[in-house]
């Protein structure tokens, strides 16, 4: 069924078409054992009633859903896959549907998965051929499940099938259609990591998403949404990634990556059709996304991709919790759809100074693809940038549970917050700057020697974690401590203890192993340690680097009787970063009075590298250089003698 509009914008003397297809029987899909399940039907209704409230509808051809045929699926999806979603919700399954669901990540299943997963793909379908036919100039597809999370042969977060890759293959598949070149545009606050990986290779489709990341520790918690993920073969260059390093991200900071990385790349692409994976969890006051992007950042957002393909533009519905901010935010969407109203609006000046980063890390990674991408970006455009209202802080370490394995999100709590957020346990969000500036004021009146005998024996390096950015070798900044003091004084010392190296890859460094100590002296070892003087401080925010994403920053994680007790104690292994690397912080004596700590795995960690549960392996060449640069440029050894000394602590048996 199809119901034309009463009315409808007039552009250019004609009036456009913008299909709306929504169908409350996507409504079945909820999950039985969590009622405020943030993928609640509520998103749809809320979305569809604010429309009719605005008389949207009566505007726009309003079509009734369809179910998605197995053949197009077919072509994204495995045959296993497709038997899974269509029986799932049968009474076959019935007694172990929790079962099933619980072998995936963030995936629950009813009775009304099957079809509401169905009618999701098919709806897209049915409005993404009539744009593509000229039918409708544009269409938005208020469905859910979303889909851009579904892998090949897998659901995943929340997404069954992977409504847009669906649409996508179809379009190109139908070449009768005219359709060779498509750009999906994904700003969801999560990356789309399903529909990356189905056109990883292919040059049809430019693939671009703006998320946050968090150096791969952000859902889905993996290295597919770097900026380094460029596509692969003829694909290479149609992969662009925009990687956030923090949260917080508004107006400004989306449409400084539009104006400089997605129209100048779509431009020169050319698409014959868009489609926007449109999930609203980066919107305001979303309680997953922790962005602040406005109904008018979206319609601005969205007025800049109308300019191509003649304005054939398909949007679905992903992600977005705030049932506000999301009907506030497709409402504004629609109306640019129909283009009867001028926008109104302002945004904050200007975005993050990490956002021009990662900008120009982008455009860098993807200059020889693209090369209107090659020239730099005007000092004095860059240096119009805001401070993060929040300590934001990246981990050095990859993050792992009790077991040594590395955290999958399903592991971090039960709730779907502890799922989709990092870290379980620890808080990413505002902090009372009153508490914070409290307890900071206190130990910035402490001094204390912290003992590095890794990549922060090179003073550079180390000056990372205190000034923030990045050195020569590594893969990512440090976004510093609040206080950038360098340290009052260097030093160095010879320790009785075991140098050694484990793990097999770091997100700083790459492939490689990391230095470690073990914390039991030994006078049969010897280890270099560059010692710098800073404040208490200063050593609870590189610990936070070294060990996590992000905290609640109310109270420090080694305090003043911490530091007292440290002395009798000899070492702390401290719980609230248990699943970091180097959580366990170990007493060296003093110097001039001032107590010495460093960091280091615990004593069962060792053990577990003996046994072979933990792996041993040598460093990067990238990573090792860092060591020879502090060991020679400390005037502890000559260069030769400092490769030996890395060789020796990487070979030799634990």
């Amino acid at each position: 069924m199809e119901i034309l509009p009463e009315k409808a914008a007039d552009t250019g003397g004609r009036r456009r078409r913008v299909g709306l297809i929504y169908d409350e029987r996507m409504c079945k899909h909820f999950c039985l054992e969590d009622e405020t399940h943030p993928e609640m039907p509520d998103r749809i209704l809320t979305i569809w009633e604010k429309l009719q409230s605005a008389l949207i509808h009566q505007r726009c051809v309003v079509l009734s859903a369809k179910e998605a045929e197995d053949e197009y699926i077919a072509a994204v999806h495995t045959r296993k896959h497709i038997d899974l979603i269509k029986n799932i919700s049968s009474r076959k399954f019935e007694s172990r549907r929790k079962k099933v669901a619980a072998k995936f990540n963030s995936i629950y299943f009813n009775e009304g998965s099957s079809e509401a997963a169905y009618l999701a793909a098919g709806s897209l379908l049915e409005v993404t051929e009539k744009v593509a036919k000229g039918e409708l100039d544009s269409a938005f597809a208020i469905v859910r499940p979303p889909g851009h999370h579904a892998e090949v042969d897998k659901p995943m977060g929340f997404c069954l099938y992977n409504n847009v890759a669906i649409a996508t293959k179809f379009l190109l598949d139908k070449h009768e259609l005219g359709i060779n070149k498509i750009l999906i545009v994904d700003w969801d606050v999560h990356h789309g990591n399903g529909t990356q990986k189905m056109f990883w290779k292919d040059p049809g489709v430019l693939f671009f998403s703006v998320h946050r990341h968090e150096f791969g520790t952000f859902y889905p918690a993996s290295d597919d949404g770097s900026h380094i993920m460029i596509g692969e073969g003829p694909g290479a260059g149609y992969n662009i990634n925009v990687p956030w390093e923090n949260g917080w991200c508004g107006d400004a900071d989306y449409l400084a990556v539009w104006d400089h990385v997605l129209i100048p790349v779509a431009k020169e692409f050319c698409p014959d059709i868009v489609i926007i994976s449109a999930g609203f969890d980066a919107a305001v006051n979303d309680p997953l996304g922790g962005c602040r992007v406005t109904p008018y950042g979206y319609s601005v957002m969205l007025k800049k991709l109308m300019e191509f393909a003649q304005g054939k533009i398909v949007m679905t519905l992903e992600g977005g919790y705030n049932l506000d901010s999301l009907a506030n935010s497709v409402l504004a969407c629609v109306e640019v759809l129909l283009e009867d109203d001028p926008i109104i609006g302002s945004s904050e000046a200007y975005p993050f100074e990490s956002t021009w980063r990662v900008i120009q890390a982008v455009r860098e990674e993807l200059s020889m693809f693209w090369p209107i991408l090659k020239d730099e970006l005007p000092k004095e455009l860059i240096s119009r940038s805001k401070e993060l209202p929040i300590q934001i802080l990246i981990s050095d370490s990859d993050v792992e549970n009790d077991n040594g394995v590395p955290v999958v999100l399903e592991d971090l709590g039960n709730t779907v917050e502890d799922v989709l957020q990092p870290f379980s346990g620890l808080r990413i969000g505002g902090v009372s700057n009153e508490v914070n500036t409290i307890w900071r004021s206190a130990l910035s009146k402490t001094y204390v020697w912290y003992a590095t005998y890794g990549s922060n024996m090179w003073e550079s390096r180390f000056l990372c974690y205190i000034e923030g950015g990045q050195v020569e070798g590594m893969r990512r900044p440090c976004t510093g401590s609040l206080d950038k003091s360098v340290p009052k004084e260097i030093l160095w010392k010879v320790v009785p203890h075991r140098l050694f190296f484990g793990r097999d890859q770091t997100k700083t460094w790459g492939p490689g192993g990391a230095a470690f100590l073990s914390p039991e002296s030994n006078c049969q070892h010897k280890a270099y340690m560059c010692l710098y003087r800073i404040t208490l401080e200063q050593f609870n925010d590189v610990l936070l680097q070294e060990n996590v994403s992000g905290c609640d920053m109310s109270s420090p994680v080694f305090d003043l009787t911490d530091l007292e007790f440290i002395k009798e104690k000899n070492c702390i292994s401290l719980e609230i970063l248990k699943n970091g690397w180097y959580h366990n912080v170990v007493y060296m004596g003093n110097e001039n009075g001032i107590p010495i700590l460093t960091m280091t795995c615990t004593l069962s960690d060792v053990e577990n590298f003996k046994s072979g549960k933990f792996p041993v392996c040598a460093p990067a060449k990238e990573y090792a250089n860092a060591l020879v640069r502090g060991l020679v440029g400390g005037k502890q050894l000559s260069e030769e003698a400092a490769m030996a000394y890395i060789q020796e602590a990487a070979t030799k048996p634990l």
